[in-house]
């Protein structure tokens, strides 16, 4: 498993001057949005020095690669909180969970995505940044609405894993993947008015 630096951009002393902490949070921020704006192909060290207010070896003091410069971006994503929600019915969670989820793919954080896609096959750091960063965060909340739901007696069977569990993000990630518009929270409303709910009480009823 490929090593990730530490979610704090702590790295081991490679003489000069000490870093300055405070400004890990404004790189970061920098880093999506030259992958929003230039694309992966387009990021550089200068263009994310530039971005940020700082100088090119202040970049360097904190990652030795663009690769590994991204992959701490991503990872610290999972660090951005998605709370749990908790209104009492799945139906109410599941409506949190999906308007959540319509913000953060109109947002930075889809439009970096985007720019990575092409990359990650080729970029082992960052497939894995992605799926124990933002991936990882999205599936433990997830499936923390399925196991309440569960104990509710909403539904009858675990629902986690399987295709229904997965109708409730799909069309939202395909309409954004493949539209070439944003997604609308009315958007996310219909399906789970129309697609998810009837398959969850289909499945109950089975």
């Amino acid at each position: 498993m490929p090593h990730l630096p530490p979610a704090d951009g702590t790295r081991p002393g490679r003489g000069g001057r000490p870093r300055d902490p405070s400004r890990d949070g404004a790189i970061r921020a920098a880093i999506l949005k030259v992958l929003a704006e230039s694309g992966y192909a387009g990021l550089t060290m200068d263009a994310v020095a530039a971005a940020a207010g700082v100088g090119k070896a202040t970049i360097y003091r904190r990652w030795r690669t663009k690769s590994e410069l991204v992959a701490d971006a991503v990872a610290e994503l999972s660090s951005v909180s998605v709370e749990v929600p908790d209104t009492g019915s799945l139906e109410g969670d599941l409506r949190v969970l999906l308007h959540w989820l319509v913000g953060a793919v109109n947002g930075p954080l889809g439009a970096a995505t985007l720019s990575l896609l092409s990359a990650m096959p080729h970029e082992p750091e960052l497939r894995e940044a992605f799926r124990s960063g933002p991936m990882g965060v999205w599936s433990a909340v997830f499936r923390e609405v399925w196991v309440r739901a569960e104990t509710r007696g909403e539904v009858q069977r675990p629902v986690m894993g399987t295709a229904v569990a997965s109708t409730a993000s799909a069309p939202i990630l395909q309409r954004w993947l493949f539209g070439g518009e944003a997604v609308s929270v009315e958007f996310a409303d219909e399906v789970l008015a129309e697609i998810v709910l009837p398959l969850i009480a289909r499945r109950s009823a089975a």
